[in-house]
């Protein structure tokens, strides 16, 4: 794993989470309908099945949600290593321009428009800044 794709791993992370709280809401827009049942296909051992068609998504959102709860535990983790690793920057202009690419998930523009320096100076001290990265053997 390069340096890029260390420090990537909280917006990634956070994307997973988004998805994860998309499906849930589905599960949970699911489990409020009520569809009829499906006379169409025949039940391989002929006997009716008396669950309720809506409870398998109950049961989908709620595994969701417990999913949901590890990548959120996850994400702070990866955050707080992410934290570590640029704070041991010597240079602030260099820990801020790779706080705001890789924890605040900005465009080069946006960060140029922050920190008041071209796109071409930004990604320059973004190179710069990704020199004095220590990724852990283990992460």
């Amino acid at each position: 794993m390069d340096k890029k794709e260390y420090l990537s791993r909280y917006h990634n992370l956070i994307e997973r989470i988004e998805k994860k709280k998309q499906y849930i809401a589905f599960c949970e827009e699911r489990s409020h309908s009520i569809p009829g049942q499906d006379f169409s296909q025949e039940r391989v051992d002929h006997t009716p099945s008396l669950e309720a068609p809506f409870v398998k998504w109950v049961l989908r959102g709620l595994d969701a949600e417990r999913e949901l709860k590890e990548l959120e535990k996850e994400c702070e983790k990866t955050k707080s290593e992410i934290e570590k690793i640029i704070v041991e920057i010597p240079d602030e202009q260099l820990q801020m321009v790779l706080y705001y690419r890789y924890i605040d998930w900005l465009s080069w523009t946006e960060i140029s428009n922050k920190i008041f320096f071209s796109e071409k100076t930004v990604r320059r001290r973004h190179d710069f800044a990704l020199e004095f990265v220590k990724i852990p053997i283990n992460p």
